[in-house]
């Protein structure tokens, strides 16, 4: 009876396994916006189904590489067995494919994550928008790709695997070797595995897709715009507090730094090549102070030229004794990237700065 009843309930969850594959499958294949992909590699297929509802973008770059051949005769160059596997941009010889569309614009914060058997654009760290053709399988849940990483960025999952998990293990489980083309580590495996063909398998609708990347940016830009809007706003009422204060006038470097003197000082400018020791105090725009030599006091003492831009420009302005107000903007700062945890990325930053020392 125990075994019957075993046997009853296996065949129930697998017909409602089935049915509720069934049912998904129908929705994704009328909708256009989740295309199958069929990966034929010398190891095995593996089916792929893309998601342009939640990354419009980013499978719609995919889907171009695919429909024009580009991924024929790659090969995965990247195996790491704990970790990813992936391809999309050499060949068998080692050499980078030629023909590599403009990188896309990485969206990450798609709510897609990097677990088993999803798939990702592979991209250069510290640009989080210069994903092209190459991608990744995740063999493992890789949590720490949902992250933002030093650039600010999480890694953009748009896919997963629907059918040939068994060949990704195999590429996964394939031995690598170093290799002097693509100085990696132990990560090449040994034999190529080469990509024979990528095509679409059915569930694409190419106007769709391009319709959805298309509002897609376009929310992007408006975002965008909108949010630097607002911060130029943001940036207006600050310099007309800090003139209201200081009883002084804000002016404007070439570079894009805005300063105030408030008070003066003698004697030489540094060079950038030059060590300076300073007292300073940081605010972000909403007046969130995030350091201060002051505060600990002990002033700060490091060569002009490894700081970033905003310092070197603006204490390179300064005399010995001077103290001025800094508002530097976030491309002389700290940019996309930020300082994390103080320093959000893009952000605007106001020092009060006291040039004590110069050293030669």
């Amino acid at each position: 009876m125990r075994k019957l009843l075993g046997c009853a309930a296996i065949v129930l969850a697998v017909s409602v396994a089935l049915a509720q594959e069934g049912e998904k499958s129908a929705v994704v294949e009328g909708d256009g916006l989740h295309p199958r992909v069929k990966i034929e590699t010398s190891l095995g297929d593996i089916m792929l189904e893309l998601d342009a509802e939640k990354a419009p973008c980013t499978v719609a770059n995919f889907v171009k590489y695919v429909e024009g051949g580009y991924y024929t005769d790659t090969i995965f160059h990247r195996v790491m067995a704990a970790f990813m596997i992936q391809g999309g941009g050499y060949t068998a010889e080692m050499a980078e494919k030629a023909g590599l569309r403009p990188a896309i614009r990485n969206e990450w914060k798609n709510g897609l994550k990097n677990k088993r058997g999803t798939i990702s654009m592979a991209r250069v760290g510290g640009n989080p928008d210069s994903a092209t053709s190459q991608f990744f399988i995740n063999v493992v849940d890789n949590d720490r790709l949902d992250q933002p990483q030093p650039d600010g960025a999480a890694y953009c999952v748009f896919g997963r695997v629907i059918e040939g998990m068994e060949t990704v293990d195999k590429i996964k489980d394939t031995p690598v070797i170093t290799h002097a083309k693509l100085p990696m580590g132990k990560v090449v495996p040994e034999t190529p595995i080469v990509i024979k063909s990528v095509t679409v398998a059915g569930g694409c609708n190419k106007e769709k897709i391009g319709a959805a990347a298309a509002a897609a940016d376009e929310a992007v830009r408006k975002a965008v715009a909108d949010a630097n809007a607002a911060k130029e706003k943001e940036v207006s009422e600050l310099v007309t507090k800090i003139e209201a204060e200081t009883k002084g006038k804000v002016e404007k470097h070439e570079s894009g730094l805005m300063y105030v003197v408030l008070k003066g000082g003698e004697g030489d400018s540094p060079a950038a090549t030059d060590t300076v020791q300073v007292h300073y105090t940081g605010w972000l725009v909403d007046g969130t102070k995030f350091d201060s030599s002051v505060d600990r006091g002990q002033p700060a003492e490091f060569p002009l030229n490894r700081v970033i831009k905003g310092w070197t420009v603006g204490v390179g302005l300064m005399k010995v004794g001077e103290m001025r107000k800094l508002i530097i903007p976030p491309e002389m700062g700290y940019g996309q990237r930020g300082a994390p945890p103080r320093i959000p990325a893009n952000a605007w930053l106001v020092f009060d700065v006291e040039l004590l020392s110069i050293k030669k």
